[in-house]
């Protein structure tokens, strides 16, 4: 017999179903309005929300954005960061909306209506969503099936980050009824979206209360493009600005199909033309009131500096920063925003726009400032100050560096959201650029650290040339392109150097000049110089360099940017061997590019080799007794060396860190490729066998130094041998450089077994296993002397 009342029980135990509402009318009545530049209706009891396709066949950017970052660095997901920003329109077929992506990789910016359809009909666009209009006299659709997507590619960040596989859940996403906003130029909604996995990623276990399930507030931005009148500028390589490009198919054959366009912000002058004059409209950007003091005053100073670039190009108060006003909305996209974003481990700050994908015209700038990233320059000069007698001069200089490297910061990262790209090769030009990525200068006076002048002041040479460049009023079109060009060849006549990203932060990129947080017009002489800071600092390095309350045991982790302080002029230093010079400025009849000249590469050998010199990297003793173990709950993290020693510090480790860094950068395969290729074509040049020569005469096969720097020497000789052997087994490297590598490993062999007999039996033993490690390369190609590698701390960003 059948239980009716268990089945009533199991059917009051199923959710009740929520009734959407039925036609346009009743959603009007009944539902939450944010009416605007698209008119959006959220129903309270469904938790569905209608848009109002009001703007059909009408093209509309669709931008997705994170109001709520993930707090981790690693994973890439931050507060304020800025999707892809698509060309999109709202179409309807029959009872259907579609919202479909439009190609804009592919056009005919011609006034043929059929050489716009070929292009058209050739290439496929997007559709990303399809909804069923409601029955009534407004075109409304519900859109939940659209927000409650990952258009953003969470799912895809997470597990290129090593977070293994999250998906999104459905059941614990939802729409937020607050966010649906809707403004003159954008409509926004927010959406909290839940990501969920089997196995917690390491990271977002770190910064979620339950790392099995990382929810995150997704924004879907509607926003209107600009009105009309914008004039597109032509990229140039030695402009110094970002672009975007596309294929014209309208073009003729004997000219470039490729287009590329500066990106940059509309700015009209009073007064058109070349004299100066004031703007219609200012560009204004305006900072998170979330920044504390003395911190925001810093940013304000340093974002303000681009006026002076805007009123040397001829724009009369053309930029202005101030705090965002209480009653403004930053989801307004007319707001340039600054934002302050934190995260669980210091991590980089960047410049986003929005920009209109047919011109090129910058709607929105976006900048994001990590706010530990100051305390790692506190740090640093903390550091190197530790040995002042004055420690309240020590702590005033040291806040005076951290401030004065966050206006430099403010003055980079908007530059970005202005247009302007990365100058590396700015430092070499007494430092004339705010978008290279600057080293704080720190200098000896009578054997004092000195840390008075730590970063230029304003902006440089180069900023207002680009500014200059791109957002110049020369006049008509003809009498543009004339000025444009002038301004290059000026570029040319004050020697300032500009080398893009491509060009400098690979491993793999060539250029002598361009170099990432270096400093000096001379990078040979400023690592001489600045090795010698360093030693100083080491040597008087005390607990003073700690911050109030915190107890010795973490004084070990305020070593590492002393200890590594010459890490990245290493770097720029280690660029002049195999390095390449040129411009993007040459001319068809005369370009030219070529490898540094002998004695600088020469130079640039000498002082690399120089650092892995057992004086310099040996931690001395009175400084080591200082390093007492981690106290309590501290733990080592990340910014720490690694041990292998326990619970106690391990100066070897230090050793093994700094000297694979140089030992890495010396025998970097292209490089090692480049040294034998100018070798091949001129014999005066650096070779292989040179380079490995000089390596090893100051390393494999110096005599070892007697007392405790003997260690020293010894984990460096295998950090250089375990080097090589990479190199030698690295396919990357040309057979040539590995014949020759091959050929100094066999001379090394004997040279061991020639010292073996003649040291130690505690040196002799080492000498020996190099000797069999050469010897047992063939059968065990994977054997080295380290067995684990030690990682260097972070370094970047500082």
């Amino acid at each position: 017999m059948k239980s009716w009342s268990g089945l009533l029980f199991c059917l009051l135990l199923l959710p009740l179903a929520v009734t959407a509402a039925t036609d346009s009318n009743s959603v009007l009545r009944t539902s939450h309005k944010a009416e605007g530049f698209i008119n959006l209706y959220f129903d309270n009891d469904s938790g569905q929300l209608y848009l109002e396709a009001n703007h059909l066949n009408q093209p509309l950017l669709l931008l997705t954005s994170l109001p709520q970052g993930a707090g981790s660095n690693d994973i890439g997901l931050d507060r304020g960061q800025l999707g892809n920003t698509r060309l999109v329109q709202f179409e309807r077929q029959g009872p259907f909306i579609l919202l479909k992506q439009l190609n804009t990789h592919y056009r005919a910016d011609s006034d043929n209506p059929f050489e716009q359809r070929a292009v058209k009909e050739a290439f496929a666009d997007s559709v990303l969503w399809q909804g069923k209009l409601l029955p009534g006299t407004r075109l409304l659709v519900p859109i939940n099936e659209l927000l409650l997507t990952d258009l953003h590619g969470i799912q895809q960040q997470l597990k290129t980050t090593g977070q293994g596989h999250y998906h999104l859940d459905p059941s614990r996403s939802a729409i937020l009824p607050k966010s649906v906003k809707s403004f003159a130029r954008n409509s926004d909604v927010d959406i909290q979206l839940t990501f969920a996995a089997d196995k917690p990623g390491s990271q977002v276990a770190d910064v979620a209360p339950d790392g099995q399930w990382l929810s995150m507030m997704v924004r879907f931005s509607f926003i209107a493009l600009p009105d009309s009148g914008y004039q597109p500028r032509p990229y140039h390589p030695m402009s110094g600005f970002l672009s975007d490009e596309y294929r014209d198919y309208a073009t003729p054959i004997d000219q470039d199909i490729t287009k590329r366009l500066l990106l940059r912000h509309r700015l009209q002058k009073v007064h058109p033309g070349p004299a100066p004059s004031e703007v219609v409209k200012p560009i204004v950007y305006y900072l998170d009131p979330g920044v504390p003091e003395p911190i925001r005053s810093a940013l304000l100073e340093g974002g303000r500096w681009w006026s002076q670039a805007f009123a040397v190009a001829g724009f009369l108060n053309a930029f202005k920063m101030e705090m965002l006003p209480d009653d403004a909305d930053p989801q307004d996209i007319r707001y340039n925003v600054v934002q302050w974003v934190h995260r669980a481990s210091r991590g980089w700050s960047y410049g986003a726009v929005v920009t209109d994908p047919r011109t090129g015209e910058i709607i929105k700038g976006q900048v994001t400032l990590g706010s530990l990233r100051v305390r790692q320059d506190l740090l640093i000069a903390r550091g190197v100050t530790a040995g002042w007698n004055d420690r309240a001069a020590a702590d005033q200089a040291s806040m005076a560096l951290a401030l004065a490297r966050i206006r430099q910061l403010a003055a980079h990262e908007i530059g970005h959201t202005l247009g302007l790209s990365h100058n590396f090769a700015a430092s070499t030009n007494d430092n004339a650029s705010v978008m290279d990525y600057p080293h704080p200068y720190i200098q000896l006076t009578d054997g004092q650290i000195d840390i008075s002048q730590p970063y230029r002041e304003g902006i440089g040479a180069w900023d207002k040339f680009a500014i200059t460049y791109g957002y110049g009023d020369f006049g008509d079109a003809a009498a543009t392109k004339k000025a444009l060009a002038q301004l290059l060849q000026q570029t040319q006549q004050q020697g300032l150097r500009y080398i893009a990203e491509a060009d400098s932060r690979r491993a793999s990129a060539g250029n002598a000049w361009a170099s990432l947080w270096d400093r000096g017009n001379d990078p040979l002489a400023e690592l001489a110089r600045l090795q010698g800071v360093r030693q100083q600092a080491l040597q008087q390095f005390s607990a003073t360099a700690l911050l109030p309350g915190q107890p010795l045991g973490e004084l070990v982790d305020a070593l590492v940017p002393v200890y590594l302080l010459s890490r990245y002029q290493v770097e720029a230093a280690a660029k002049f061997i195999g390095g390449t010079d040129y411009s993007y400025l040459e001319r068809r009849d005369n370009g030219s590019w070529h490898f540094m000249t002998p004695e600088l590469q020469q130079r640039a050998l000498k002082e690399v080799i120089a650092t892995l010199d057992s004086d310099s990297l040996y931690l001395p003793t009175s400084l080591y007794a200082k390093l007492v173990p981690k106290a309590g709950d501290y733990q080592r993290t990340r910014e720490s060396f690694a041990s292998a020693l326990g619970v106690a510090n391990d100066p070897q480790a230090m050793v093994e860190a700094f000297s694979r860094h140089v030992v890495g950068l010396l025998l970097q395969s292209e490089r090692l490729n480049r040294v034998d290729q100018q070798a091949s074509r001129d014999n005066e040049q650096v070779s292989i066998p040179q380079l490995l020569d000089q390596l090893a005469a100051k390393t494999l096969l110096a005599n070892l130094p007697s007392g405790d720097k003997q260690a020293v020497a010894m984990r460096v000789n295998a950090v250089v041998l375990d080097g090589v052997l990479d190199a030698l087994d690295n396919p990357a490297c040309r057979p040539e450089v590995r014949a020759q590598i091959s050929a100094k490993l066999a001379f090394w062999q004997q040279q061991f077994e020639r010292k073996e007999k003649r040291v130690t039996a505690f040196e002799a033993a080492h000498y020996l296993q190099m000797q069999r490690l050469i010897a047992q390369h063939d059968k065990f190609p994977t054997k080295r002397m380290i067995l684990t590698p030690v990682k260097m701390p972070p370094g970047s960003p500082i």
